[in-house]
């Protein structure tokens, strides 16, 4: 039996540092070509380490012909708004659902089941025509109304959540005269932060890398930071080191939210598929 066990973790050990090469051997080069000069780029490896980790050159040009801090700041906007109205719809759909036995009850978690078997192309036409009517179409507010939406996955994670909250507290807030917006928003919504958190990283990762609906609604004048990108080096003059320093910019945010907030994300998940 301790063979087994230590022949385990042997393998768990193996598996999560091939792993791990695999995620870390494509950011080696990228963070290498991002500091290096044209003739670098040139008449070295990849594998290479730059000559001068100073050199930010590529940076600058990268964010003054690219305007990729006009797109940052545009896609930053459009996620707090997004996911504010999304967050809290999830919120308030999962505990209405959870909370409350009522006619319909199943009937609207089977409607939001539904929605992850109907694949977003074949709605596109209807959706864009909407947007279109509403004078939407080349404003970050068709963005915004798109992604304020919320899905199955986001109600079964605050519903694994709100199974563990017990319902004396509602009965005691109720009990010391408060309604149940009250109950709601004072005790409920603030024991929710784990699935909170868990959401806006996972669907804000999600909204900060999708390219497909910005493309499609944002033909001129704004653009996100994907959309930027993908304008900026879509040319072949955009020299390869300078994509590099871009792409490396557009990566960072991603990373640090992760590392600052991985722990309410594992809490979170681990809730959501317990059964």
């Amino acid at each position: 039996m301790i063979a087994e066990s230590r022949l385990y973790k042997v393998l768990r050990y193996i598996v999560l540092i091939m792993a791990l090469i695999f995620v870390v051997i494509p950011l080696i080069p990228l963070i290498f070509l991002a500091f290096k000069t044209g003739n670098e780029f040139r008449s070295t490896s990849y594998f290479q380490p730059p000559n001068n980790w100073f050199n930010l050159y590529n940076f600058a040009y990268a964010l003054g012909v690219g305007k990729l801090f006009e797109a940052l700041w545009t896609t930053l906007l459009i996620l707090v708004v997004s996911l504010f109205f999304s967050i809290n719809f999830a919120c308030m759909v999962s505990f209405v659902t959870e909370r409350f036995a009522f006619k319909g009850r199943k009937l609207v978690m089977l409607l939001y089941a539904m929605t992850m078997f109907i694949p977003v192309v074949t709605t596109q036409v209807v959706v864009f025509r909407i947007i279109w009517t509403l004078g939407l179409v080349n404003k970050i507010g068709s963005l915004m109304l798109l992604y304020s939406g919320t899905s199955i996955v986001d109600i079964y994670i605050v519903h694994n959540l709100l199974k563990t909250i017990p319902k004396d507290l509602d009965e005691a807030g109720l009990l010391d005269g408060c309604n149940y917006f009250r109950v709601y928003f004072s005790i409920i919504l603030p024991l929710l932060k784990p699935a909170i958190v868990t959401m806006a990283v996972i669907k804000g990762i999600g909204l900060y890398n999708d390219f497909y609906v910005p493309n499609l609604y944002l033909i001129r004048g704004s653009q996100t930071l994907t959309l930027a990108l993908y304008r900026f080096f879509a040319g072949l003059s955009t020299p390869f080191e300078v994509v590099s320093a871009a792409v490396l910019m557009a990566t960072i945010p991603v990373i640090i939210l992760f590392l600052f907030a991985q722990r309410y994300i594992y809490n979170g998940i681990a809730g959501a598929v317990k059964s």
